[in-house]
């Protein structure tokens, strides 16, 4: 099933932060600097993925728990939301290891593919086309962190 039009800027976001997950995996097999790991992936986080949750949990999950079903699929997104904050919580107490951030990176990944192969779909589904088709997720105009990061450090 092709995405709706309306979801296909939220598709495109998670597109991007696939590729951040990829890049970090990457940098982690080649041994890069953890410290560089983590700035590249807060500046992802702060700019990319913060806002994205937060057009999610402000149009998405409101839209989602008017149908039958949909309750389900919006606690499971914002349980995940919840688990990636805490995550981030503990990158920022200086608790960090290349196993936390492999494992940011797997939880992140993960979540975005319930949200495609899953939420995206079902919703599709249950949720009338006039209805999807009036939602409005602004396009991200700024250029992804993991197309301008300065240090390549997954070459």
């Amino acid at each position: 099933m092709q995405r709706a039009i309306a979801l296909q800027p939220l598709s495109r976001d998670h597109k991007s932060l696939l590729m951040a997950c990829l890049l970090i995996r990457k940098g982690l097999g080649k041994k890069a600097a953890i410290e560089v790991i983590l700035d590249f992936f807060l500046q992802c986080w702060y700019k990319e993925i913060v806002p994205h949750f937060e057009e999610e949990e402000a149009v998405l999950v409101p839209l989602l728990v008017k149908y039958p079903g949909g309750n389900e699929f919006a606690a499971a997104v914002l349980r995940d939301h919840e688990l990636l904050r805490t995550c981030v919580t503990h990158l920022d107490q200086d608790a960090l290891n290349e196993r936390l951030i492999a494992n940011l990176a797997d939880q992140l990944e993960q979540h975005i593919r319930f949200e495609e192969r899953i939420v995206f779909q079902q919703m599709q589904e249950f949720i009338p086309e006039e209805i999807l088709s009036q939602l409005i997720f602004p396009e991200n105009t700024q250029p992804a962190i993991c197309n301008n990061y300065p240090n390549h450090f997954w070459e």
